[in-house]
């Protein structure tokens, strides 16, 4: 094993995430702030349709070729070769359902115009994506990463200039289309003199069907995150859409803080999942107690300090979406308690368990938004959202206190608890201050509350101090 070229590949991959996701974040408050509710309901009706197409475009066996391709290089040309055919053929029907269905769904023209345009674009990112796998497969992540941060860079160049020039809401997918085509460019251009994909038609199938439990998870999962927006497109208006969607998409933009912490434990946990589950479910209830402490206070946080961080963040044009904001921002602590829950299906060789799960979900946030939303309008699609999380969580409580083993994570609690609700109480004495004073204040006593109240805190506290003092 190469440790030098693993720690290349996460440090590279850890970097570039965490400026793409503070890039994609800016620029996604710079844009609602610009569009209003209006054109950010189309905006966000718009990229929640055509994602939810190009989500069918991906059954899975880009992650089968990093899986087997990581076992036998030998197999990646044909791997390869089969897994762009394929995404190419289905990002051609996934672009065609979009045309046809955008009529009886019922949107204005601007809605479709955007379609029109994004369709293309995700469409080019989606083969993009099985670029992005083949690198993984031969252990070029730090490769993916400078690519996919590249992407980010010039979406938010270019939708600067959009907003600079003051066009409307179609010129910003214009944005992510000349981005898509140059980053496609240049991954061929990267490409070409280093494998030759070709097409191994009579496995095909096989391909297809071995990927499709990754894939199936794949669409449950980015499904439940994008559906409520596309369900309200449907039954609401633009503008509801548009405030619902500032609030949303302001807790989405942390979802990716689980995965980003948790990454590369995933080797160590599938190992121990199959050699030492003591030692397995130790590991997971420490990620689990460190989990659910930055969810927890960041749920909090937002919680108590909705009102200033709205107004603030957007300007005050959309202070109709504090109320969803305040529930919605539950979703970060369900997604970091859940998220390690599920890890312990994934790595003790139980994906189908958590697939069924997170369908289920899709299913009962379906049901719910729709059976809500005559009664409490788009605050029941918030709700709706935050139940289907609660079942996440005690659905695969269940299953792992059942099949893997009597996991303990009421105990890695009491203190998140305790230092969250000093933190909330902070905050919110200090409401009238600027969000971002009262925000670091009160995190500075979140921080020396867990640090005094739990050992575990203590020693990550002793030992980010020594790094930061250079070991004295």
């Amino acid at each position: 094993m190469d440790t030098r070229l693993l720690a290349k590949n996460a440090t590279a991959l850890g970097i570039s995430s965490i400026l793409a996701k503070s890039i994609a974040a800016v620029l996604g408050i710079l844009v609602t702030r610009y569009l209003g509710p209006e054109s950010y309901g189309d905006y966000s009706t718009a990229y929640a349709y055509v994602g939810t197409f190009i989500l069918f475009a991906e059954l899975g066996i880009s992650q089968l070729m990093v899986q087997e391709g990581a076992k036998d290089p030998a197999v990646l040309p044909r791997y390869f070769g089969n897994t762009l055919l394929l995404k190419t053929l289905l990002c051609v029907l996934c672009y065609l359902a979009m045309l046809v269905f955008m009529f009886p769904a019922g949107y204005n023209e601007t809605v479709r115009l955007m379609i029109v345009f994004v369709g293309v674009a995700v469409c080019f990112n989606a083969i993009n994506q099985s670029i992005y796998n083949y690198y993984q497969a031969v252990q070029k992540i730090y490769l993916s990463a400078s690519f996919q941060f590249l992407t980010t860079l010039l979406i938010a160049l270019f939708t600067i200039i959009v907003l600079v020039a003051g066009l409307g809401v179609v010129s910003i997918t214009f944005a992510h289309l000349f981005s898509y085509i140059i980053i496609t460019i240049l991954l061929y251009l990267a490409l070409r003199k280093e494998i030759k994909p070709r097409t191994d038609l009579p496995h095909l199938a096989g391909m297809v069907w071995n990927g499709l439990p990754f894939g199936v998870h794949r669409i449950f999962y980015y499904l439940f995150t994008q559906f409520s927006i596309l369900i309200l497109s449907l039954t609401v208006s633009n503008v509801e859409v548009g405030i619902f969607s500032a609030a949303y998409k302001l807790v989405l933009i942390l979802i990716f803080i689980p995965s980003l912490m948790t990454s590369a434990l995933y080797p160590i946990l599938y190992q121990l999942g199959d050699t030492d589950r003591s030692q397995h479910q130790n590991v997971i209830e420490k990620v689990f107690k460190v989990l659910s402490a930055v969810g927890i206070a960041g749920s909090m946080l937002m919680f108590v300090l909705a009102g200033p961080l709205m107004e603030w963040l957007y300007d005050g044009k959309f202070n109709e979406a504090i109320p969803i904001f305040m529930i919605v921002a539950w979703l970060l602590a369900l997604e970091c308690m859940s998220f390690s829950l599920g890890d312990i299906l994934t790595t003790t060789g139980r994906q189908m368990q958590r697939t069924l799960v997170q369908g289920l979900a899709l299913l009962l946030l379906t049901v719910l938004t729709y059976a809500l939303n005559p009664v409490m309008g788009i605050y029941g699609a918030a709700y709706a959202v935050i139940i289907a999380e609660i079942f996440i969580f005690f659905a695969y409580y269940y299953m792992i206190r059942k099949n893997v083993y009597k996991i303990r994570i009421w105990r890695q609690l009491p203190g998140t608890l305790i230092s969250s609700l000093l933190m909330a109480g902070t905050a919110w004495l200090l409401i009238g201050f600027h969000p971002l004073l009262s925000a670091s204040l009160a995190g500075v006593v979140f921080c020396l509350a867990i640090a005094i109240l739990d050992k575990d805190f203590r020693r990550i506290g002793v030992y980010i101090l020594k790094r930061v003092t250079g070991g004295r």
